[in-house]
């Protein structure tokens, strides 16, 4: 799991059928210092997060396949929880 922080929303004419109805987002991997880590990535949100939130995102594709409810789905990224403390120690 990572810490990131939501940048935007995804917008697609044209994806996996798995991904209807799903909400997509743009999550910009950060360190517990808030300095970038790594490369911003695409993430299913079942969560509901907000755009400039904190949120624990996950790379397990199992996750994201059982938020998505489809076994051969492409989604490897997803939220995980939000974090409600800016404040980390």
């Amino acid at each position: 799991m990572k810490l990131a922080r939501i940048r935007g929303h995804v917008t697609s004419t044209v994806k996996h059928s798995s991904l209807n109805g799903h909400r997509l987002l743009i999550a910009q991997p950060v360190g517990p210092d808030g300095s970038i880590d790594g490369a911003p990535q695409i993430v299913v949100d079942p969560m509901g997060a907000a755009i400039h939130q904190l949120v624990m995102i996950t790379s397990d594709g199992g996750a994201a396949r059982d938020v998505v409810k489809d076994p051969k789905s492409p989604a490897r990224w997803c939220v995980m929880g939000i974090i409600d403390k800016e404040r980390l120690y």
